[in-house]
């Protein structure tokens, strides 16, 4: 099956995700997570992009990203090889750390793009890790909950749909992402992006060297 073709353009938004190879974990200790937080990071320094939420669960990870000049494959291709290079040292392994190319979904307005950051925050909640989105410790909803800046992340776009980075728009977006119910067509929406992706994403995402 032929790939489909990336849709993408500068500053585009985007979902991004990947999962582990027959679905075993790509994160196996505290150091794994946040040597990946490191490396994105670094990819971030290298071809810079805004991040606007992450979550990083045991067997895959979720990002919503704002492109600017680089295209998307490169950001990717770049992360998870540094990746899976270091996991496959670590672990003495050899061979692909993730299943197929990543999923990528464009995101081409205001509610959808809310949507996803409350799907992304609220991933361990559903998946049963934590009662509390903002008790998972390798997830951006904490930092969004209590007001600590990280280097990587840039709350200002999604806070701006809630009052702003205040105490204001910080207890709103807190409403928004555990008490208001989902909004059904983008909650499909998402999980059937995800399902159609999984479907042509059968060959091993090719690395840079």
């Amino acid at each position: 099956m032929s790939r489909r073709p990336r849709e993408w353009y500068p500053g585009a938004f985007l979902h991004l995700m990947s999962r582990g190879n027959r679905k075993e974990a790509i994160f196996r200790n505290a150091q794994d997570y946040i040597s990946f937080l490191c490396m994105l990071e670094t990819t971030q320094t290298k071809y810079p992009f805004d991040l606007h939420a992450f979550c990083l669960m045991t067997n895959h990870f979720h990002l919503l990203v704002g492109t600017r000049e680089e295209h998307v494959s490169k950001i990717m291709q770049f992360l998870l090889k540094r990746f899976t290079d270091f996991f496959n040292y670590k672990y003495d392994l050899v061979g692909h750390l993730f299943q197929g190319r990543y999923t990528s979904s464009i995101i081409k307005d205001d509610r959808y793009f809310m949507e996803v950051s409350r799907y992304i925050h609220m991933n361990p909640v559903k998946a049963g890790l934590v009662h509390y989105a903002e008790d998972y410790t390798y997830s951006s909803y904490p930092a969004y909950i209590n007001g600590r800046n990280l280097r990587i992340l840039k709350k200002d776009r999604v806070l701006s749909y809630f009052g702003g980075d205040n105490s204001q728009g910080i207890d709103a977006y807190r409403d928004f992402v555990e008490k208001s119910p989902a909004h059904e067509e983008h909650e499909e929406q998402i999980r059937k992006e995800m399902r159609e992706n999984e479907l042509w994403i059968p060959v091993a995402i090719s690395m840079e060297k």
